[in-house]
This record gives C-alpha cells, sequence and structure tokens, in this order.
C-alpha cells in the first residue's frame, strides 16, 4: 500500500467524500437498516448538509493515498464521532485505525475527557477494539439502528 497522508476537509471538498460514503453505505450498513434509515443516511451526507456541518460544530478529516480518499472521520462538538468510513478496497488496511486514533489524539489535546460515538451494528467490533464500550442497548431511530458507546481518555 502507498504512503497515507491525513489532513482535514476544506470547504468546497464535500464531493471528495460522498461517493466513499455511499460505497460502504450500500454494501454494508443498508442490509441493517429499513428503506427510511436509508434514505435518512441519504439526507445526512448531501452536499448540502456536509457543508452545512462544517460551517456550524463539525470537522472532517480524509486519508488520502495517491489513489484519492482513503477514508473520512467526522467529528462534532469535538467529541462525537458522527461518521467514520474506509474505502471498500481499504478495509482491514488500518486506515479506519489511523482516523480514529487522529481524533483522539487531536482530543485529548483539546482538554476531551470522553469521546461518544452511536456505531452501526457492524461496526460494533471495530469500536469495542479500539476500546469503546456500550452506553446502554442498541436503537433505532428513523430507521437507523445504532449503539451508544464510549471512550474514556485518560488525563
Amino acid at each position: 500500500m502507498t504512503a497515507i497522508a491525513i489532513r482535514q476537509l476544506m470547504p468546497g471538498e464535500e464531493k471528495l467524500i460522498t461517493p466513499l460514503i455511499r460505497e460502504a453505505l450500500d454494501l454494508h450498513i443498508s442490509v441493517n437498516y429499513s428503506a427510511q434509515g436509508v434514505i435518512e443516511f441519504y439526507k445526512y451526507i448531501e452536499l448540502a448538509a456536509i457543508r452545512k456541518r462544517m460551517q456550524q460544530d463539525h470537522e472532517i478529516f480524509i486519508t488520502t493515498s495517491d489513489q484519492g480518499v482513503t477514508g473520512i472521520i467526522e467529528l462534532r462538538n469535538n467529541n462525537h464521532i458522527s461518521l467514520l468510513f474506509v474505502k471498500n478496497v481499504y478495509k482491514g488496511t488500518g486506515i479506519g485505525r489511523i482516523l480514529l486514533q487522529h481524533a483522539v489524539d487531536k482530543m485529548k489535546a483539546d482538554g476531551v475527557r470522553q469521546i461518544t460515538v452511536n456505531s452501526s451494528p457492524n461496526s460494533i467490533g471495530f469500536y469495542a477494539s479500539q476500546g469503546f464500550v456500550p452506553v446502554g442497548e442498541e436503537e433505532e431511530a428513523r430507521g437507523i439502528r445504532s449503539l451508544s458507546m464510549k471512550l474514556d481518555l485518560e488525563g
């Protein structure tokens, strides 16, 4: 695999991440959601919706290689992971861990004590392997299934 770089997504680059997210959603995640859930998720990743979040309280970081964008992580309020996706051909190569570690390091440096995520059913194992623990039971909202999880950061 070629070298992986990580950087913040800049305004106007939203179109770089939507194909990657849609590909992962269609192949892996949509099977766990109702039709309504898939529609709701598509609304969340529309260019205008991403742009609006970036202007408010969200930051997006991407990994890139000479093959283009390989992964994306979106943070809300600097303490919640709202999206984490890796391009399908790069699954299992460590890009998800690289993105998550970048986010954890950033939040630790900013004094954050706890990170939360609402994990899709198929990502629970990944988050658990990275130290996240469940908070409550799986829930469904607007057709989207998720499990709230948290990671306590040491000072």
